[in-house]
Parts: C-alpha cells; sequence; structure tokens
C-alpha cells in the first residue's frame, strides 16, 4: 500500500506516458496497481480503453480537487501500489495529492526552463513537509533524453543535485514506443512491446520501490 504521486508544475515532461508504463510494469510483475487520473485532460484513462485484454491496471478516472484524497486513500487500501497521475500545473490538488504521497516522482526533460519546474515542484514538497512535519521523498527523473544528450544530461543532473534535489540513476530515452502508447495502448512491457524501453521502465521502477522500501524500513 505504497502512493506515488507523479507531478511537474510544468506539462510536456513525458509525465503521463511514464505513469502507465510504470503501472503496467508493475502489474506484470504481478502486483495489485491503480492510477487515480487526476489530470483534466483524462489520457490515463482513454489508454486503458486502448490496453490489450491482459492489462491488469486499475484507472480511477473523473477524480476532481474535491475528492481526490478520498480516492488516493479508498486506493491506498486495494492496492499494492497506487500511482497519481496530476495535471501539470500548480493547484491545490497537487499539494493534496503530495500530502498523501510515500514518494513524490519529478519527471523533467533537461533544458532550463524545465529545472526550473523540477526546483518549484520539489519546493511544494519540501512545504508539505514541514506542514506534516513528516519526510516526503521526492525524485527527479529526466524523460525524452535523446542518446546526444549525455553531456548536456550531466550537468542537468549536477545542477538538480546541487539544489538538494535527488535524481534517479536511471533516464528515459526518446523513442517511439513511448509516442505510440497513446494510439496503441501498449506498453512497453506488453507481449511484442520494445525491449529497452521495458528494461528503461523496470529500472526506474526498481529504483521507486527501492526508496519505498527504504522509507517503510526508517518508519518502521
Amino acid at each position: 500500500m505504497a502512493v506515488i504521486s507523479a507531478c511537474s508544475t510544468k506539462g510536456g515532461v513525458g509525465k503521463t506516458t511514464t505513469v502507465m508504463c510504470l503501472a503496467d510494469m508493475f502489474a506484470r510483475q504481478g502486483g495489485t496497481v491503480a492510477i487515480i487520473d487526476a489530470d483534466p485532460n483524462g489520457h490515463v484513462s482513454a489508454w486503458r480503453t486502448r490496453a490489450p485484454e491482459d492489462c491488469r491496471v486499475d484507472v480511477v478516472g473523473g477524480v476532481t480537487e474535491r475528492d481526490l484524497l478520498d480516492r488516493i486513500a479508498e486506493a491506498a487500501t486495494r492496492y499494492q501500489l497506487v500511482l497519481v497521475d496530476l495535471e501539470g500545473a500548480a493547484s491545490q490538488a497537487v499539494t493534496y495529492a503530495i500530502a498523501e504521497s510515500d514518494l513524490v516522482l519529478i519527471p523533467t526533460k533537461v533544458s532550463g526552463m524545465d529545472l526550473q519546474e523540477v526546483f518549484r515542484t520539489y519546493e511544494v514538497v519540501r512545504r508539505a513537509e514541514k506542514m506534516l512535519k513528516r519526510v516526503i521523498p521526492a525524485r527527479a527523473l529526466f524523460t525524452q533524453m535523446s542518446p546526444l544528450m549525455s553531456r548536456v544530461a550531466a550537468h542537468a543532473r549536477a545542477e538538480i543535485q546541487a539544489a538538494g534535489v535527488p535524481v534517479l540513476r536511471q533516464e528515459i530515452i526518446q523513442r517511439a514506443a513511448y509516442q505510440s502508447i497513446h494510439f496503441t495502448g501498449l506498453t512497453p512491457a506488453a507481449p511484442g512491446g520494445d525491449l529497452k524501453a521495458a528494461r528503461e521502465i523496470a529500472a526506474v521502477l526498481s529504483e521507486l520501490l527501492g526508496v519505498l522500501a527504504e522509507g517503510a524500513a526508517q518508519a518502521a
């Protein structure tokens, strides 16, 4: 029963695609998982209608700011993992979800503008920690990476870490497999999926589960 909220104060960073891939990977590894679709665009709900019959990800759609906390709390009692896909903006709903989270995932590209949004999102997490008087782990994740951007990514990683924001080791490379998900419903973990993309998602999931396990051990 762990809750991971994926959020960024900027859209277009691969947040929703990453959430869908992580959820499907976790389900195909034998876990029970639900996605709270709290983004008004409803892309997760649309994906679920296209997903293959063997997809075991449940999606809770039509979630509003008013009932977000109740939906998260209810899902947390039924599933091993709950992923919350939030709108790409700073809002009260984002703050609510962060407050209910065991971990916050902050996807980002490597442009200067995107990195500024990482810092802003991380500050929202820090404010929630002060309000709740408990630690809320957060991790940045580089997405939509090009193999040609390794040097730029290294500088971006150093800048984020220097600001005190932890960054996942695994990066998500820009691949057609991720772009096609919204049309075909097939994630990398599905049969016939892109093996390189599947390995990336599995590595990200492993890191996130490791952070959750560490947090649970410290709380015990």
